[in-house]
């Protein structure tokens, strides 16, 4: 009798334990809103530019996941937009809605290439990576904004997208 006292009370904890298991570990996450393909690219004084933040700003969006997107421009100037919706989930493209556009390309000052710029910076993290300290010398020079604050700064930006739903997205920023 006792054996199967246990018996019934192991299979109602099996039970109760595969349910509680089952709820916890389902998706609690809201729906994740639509969102359609948005593509496009950008130039700067007549020639694609490559490695360019490419930032889509909605002042509307009822959530920060909807209201910022951000892209890199590959090689040819081109680039595409994602939504991240929580950590696990990525749709491709934007939600539908009006966005303000900011573009940034960082580069090296002067007459230094990005392959010296790149070039000191690995310098410098193993001499400080060693324990070292770096003089004047040893440290790269800030980075500078190549492209002008009218299209770099979110409060100056004219630059705009309307996503819509129903058409093709695919933007062409040309930046004088």
């Amino acid at each position: 009798m006792a054996f199967q006292k246990n018996s019934r009370l192991s299979q109602y904890l099996f039970a109760f334990l595969s349910l509680s298991l089952t709820v916890g570990c389902s998706s609690n996450l809201p729906d994740t809103p639509e969102t359609v393909p948005v593509t496009g690219s950008v130039s700067f004084q007549g020639k694609p530019l490559p490695g360019a933040s490419v930032i889509f700003l909605n002042p509307d969006a009822t959530s920060p996941q909807t209201g910022t997107l951000n892209s890199i421009t590959d090689d040819s100037g081109k680039f595409e937009l994602n939504s991240y919706f929580g950590a696990r989930t990525v749709k491709n493209g934007a939600v539908p809605g009006t966005y303000k556009v900011t573009i940034l390309k960082m580069v090296p000052p002067g007459e230094m290439t990005e392959n010296e710029y790149e070039a000191k910076v690995a310098e410098a993290d193993r001499i400080v990576s060693g324990g070292g300290i770096l003089t004047a010398d040893q440290t790269p020079p800030e980075l500078q904004q190549l492209i002008p604050r009218k299209y770099s700064d979110a409060s100056l930006s004219r630059l705009e997208a309307k996503v819509m739903s129903n058409q093709k997205n695919e933007f062409r920023f040309d930046l004088k």
